[in-house]
This record gives C-alpha cells, structure tokens and sequence, in this order.
C-alpha cells in the first residue's frame, strides 16, 4: 500500500437535501440534513483510506468547535492529521444544496484560514512517503513546497489537483508526475473539448501524466509519448444521486489503481467506474473495502502507527460525548500492541489532549509521558518510572487483533473468529 500525504483543505459540509433546487426569495423544507467531511484533499484520503493506504493531512485547522469536529471526522475515517497547523479562526464550512431531482449540488463557501505554506511544510519529511498529493492554492507556497519536494525525493510520485484558475497558476506546471484538472478550469481557459485542451496542456508540462475528468464525458488521460489524448468514456448510472466529491473520488482511485501498479490508462479506468459509484450513492461512505466508518468496532489499524508509536483512539459511542481528549492510548513496539486508559494515575488527567503526541525518549528508551505533571510510563507495562507517581501503573484494556486490525478484546462478534490473533494484554510486571 502507497503511504500518501495530502495537502490541501479539509472543510466541514453541511448538506441540505432538496426534492428541486429553490427560487430567489423562497424558502423550502429540507428533504434531509446531513454534515460530512469535506475538502477536497480530505474527501480524496478518505477514500484512499478505504483501499487501506495510510494517508496524512497537510493543512490548517481552526481551533474552534467546527475545526475540532473536523479533525475528530479525519480520526474517524483514518486520515492522519499530525502535520496540520492548527490555528485560531473560523473552521472552513461549504453549504451545500443537493437537488434530489437531478443529483447536482449547489456550493456557498465560507473560509478566512491562512493557507498552508512552506514554513509548515518544512517539518515534514517527503521522504517518508509513497505518494505526495497537492492541490493547486496559494501557489507562490505550493511552488515553494513542490520544488522542496521535488529537490528532495527520488521515485516517489508527485500529484497537482487543479480544480480552478487561481494567480500564478502557471508556475506550478513544471513540478509534478501527473496533474488533474477539472472540467472547470478546462472550460475556464476557454476549450470546450477535452482533448484539444489536453493538447494545449501539454505543453505546459510536458513531463507529466494529465488527466482531465469530464462529468457525464467520462475522463480523458495524455501521456508524454501519446500523440493523442486517451479517452475512458463514462457508463450510464441509473439514477444519479449525488454528485458532491466525484472529481476527489476519481482522484482517489486513479492514486490507489497507479500506487498499487496500474498503468495509466488502466488506473483511470478504475478510477472513472469508482466515481460513477459514487454518484449511485449518498456520501463517500463504502466505496472502498476498508472503510472505517463500516467497521464502527475498529479502534486502529497496525499501519496507522509508526514501529514505534502511540494513538490516541476512541471506542465505538464514546466519541459522541464530544471533543476532547481520546479515552484510549494503543500503542505499538514492533509486532506487539496494547492498549491505556488514557488518565494518569497521578490526578486523573489525559496524559495528552492530543492524538499523537505521547512518546517521549528518557534514558534512551521510547516510554510514555503525561504532558500535565511529566511523568513517565514504561510501554509493556504501564508502570510510572519517573515523576509524581512513580511506581504506580497506567489501566490496562484488553486488545484483540484480526490481522491488520485492532479491536477491543470483548467484542462478541470476534469471539468465535478462527485463526484471530490475540493482541497483547498489558499490565504485568516484567521483572
């Protein structure tokens, strides 16, 4: 599986569902309310998530109540978001119309965040990933990042979603592997027929793969060597019920079918057939066969941890008391996982209000800390080697593994599973 990093925007979509789209000064009765992911970066990790490629966020998050639920919404459907710069602000929120009658849907969008720049993106390291993944904003920062990148890394493919004209746009050309453009932005430079604006592209970049979806059209793909634009002609979906995130839907399953040794022409194939299955369907939720939301018991997965790491994680039902802090810390040495409570012994605190941030090196060994009172805890054992409470343990739960997955070990319906390794059960002093 490619471990993808994607920058860009994540927004929270508040959906309302209409039986026909409303006239100026009328007011209608929603058919029905729902308030999703959005962005397009985040829609796309969703789904790649789905195909089970780890996938990290790169971007800003507010601080208030709709940027925390957007980052407990990335948690939930598996997207790393340690890279995010958090801020103070308005989260970024789409109100978004969907008509009933024709699947079409209608965006306002609200946003007064800074943009991700290159000051941020320094922290990360390219390096680590399979596949980098940006959308074209702000591109005085995103030229800066994706010359960083492409200084930086050797073979690892770099992507460019170009959903609209924006300023300086065209000095990002040169940059990335493949590059997909919107029917939009297409329509915006003036063509109305894909390939003869795909001819024109191609002289932009002429190093990379171009794609251009094109809605009902199907999707339209230009190599380096092709003399003409190929075209995936779409197949015809009985009803169309939703249109919202098709393009990051069709960007998602041409990163997944290429990351996993497609070629080019058979990856958009896939990924044109994954986004008309989108449209069949309200939200994103199952398009792949390892959808998180679909396994409401997962806690984790073993590759959402470093060799060495530790997860904040929230048990089925509780992560609907709110934001806050993660009731459980799963941590991973190697092979071997288990599972804290996440309240220190001492006064009951979190030891951090943060998903990631609970490792510490001390004395040349990986151990747990409480970032209120700066304890430390051993990782096998839970046992507190340095500060008020030393000598006492953290709470051990119970963990079972299925494979890659991690579950609480009192689920019934893992119970009888045959062959379902056992996760390791903490809390035994170890000598």
């Amino acid at each position: 599986m490619a471990n993808v990093l994607g920058v860009g925007i994540a927004t929270l979509d508040i959906i309302n569902e209409l039986d026909h789209y409303p006239t100026e000064d009328s007011e209608q009765r929603a058919l029905a309310q729902r308030v999703e992911l959005g962005g397009n970066v985040a829609n796309s990790l969703r789904i790649l998530r789905q195909f089970g490629h780890p996938a990290e966020f790169a971007g800003v998050l507010a601080e208030d109540a709709d940027g925390r639920r957007i980052a407990d919404l990335m948690d939930r459907y598996g997207v790393d978001t340690r890279h995010a710069r958090r801020v103070e602000g308005h989260a970024p929120t789409s109100y978004i119309t969907l008509n009933r009658a024709t699947g079409s849907r209608t965006i306002v969008h609200y946003r007064d965040l800074p943009e991700f720049d290159l000051g941020s993106f320094m922290a990360i390291d390219p390096c680590r990933y399979d596949w980098l993944h940006f959308e074209a904003r702000a591109c005085d920062e995103t030229a800066a990042m994706l010359a960083l990148v492409r200084a930086r890394i050797t073979d690892q493919p770099i992507s460019l979603e170009v959903e609209k004209d924006r300023p300086d746009l065209d000095q990002l050309w040169s940059f990335p592997d493949i590059i997909f453009f919107s029917a939009a932005f297409a329509r915006g430079r003036g063509f109305e027929e894909p390939a003869a604006f795909l001819r024109e592209a191609r002289g932009w970049a002429p190093q990379a793969i171009l794609v251009l979806g094109w809605g009902s059209g199907g999707a339209w793909l230009s190599r380096p060597t092709d003399a003409e634009p190929a075209h995936v002609p779409a197949q015809p979906v009985d009803t169309i019920i939703d249109s919202i995130a098709a393009g990051d839907t069709l960007i998602a399953g041409f990163i997944h079918a290429r990351g996993g040794g497609m070629g080019s022409l058979e990856s958009l194939e896939f990924a044109v057939r994954l986004a008309e299955r989108k449209l069949g369907q309200a939200g994103l939720g199952g398009l792949g066969p390892d959808d998180p939301a679909a396994d409401p018991d997962l806690l984790c997965r073993l590759d959402d941890l470093e060799p060495v790491d530790a997860l904040g994680v929230w048990p089925r039902g509780q992560e609907q008391s709110g934001p806050g802090p993660a009731p459980l810390i799963v941590v991973r040495d190697g092979e071997r996982v288990c599972a804290w409570r996440n309240v220190c012994p001492h006064n009951g605190s979190p030891l951090s209000r943060d998903h990631h941030d609970f490792l510490e090196t001390r004395d040349g060994e990986r151990q747990l800390r409480c970032n209120v009172h700066q304890a430390y805890f051993r990782l096998d054992d839970g046992l507190c080697t340095a500060g008020p409470c030393e000598g006492q343990r953290l709470e051990a739960v119970d963990l079972e593994r299925v494979g890659n997955r991690v579950y609480l070990a009192d689920r019934a319906s893992r119970r009888d599973e045959p062959n379902s390794p056992q996760a390791h059960s903490p809390g035994s002093p170890r000598g």
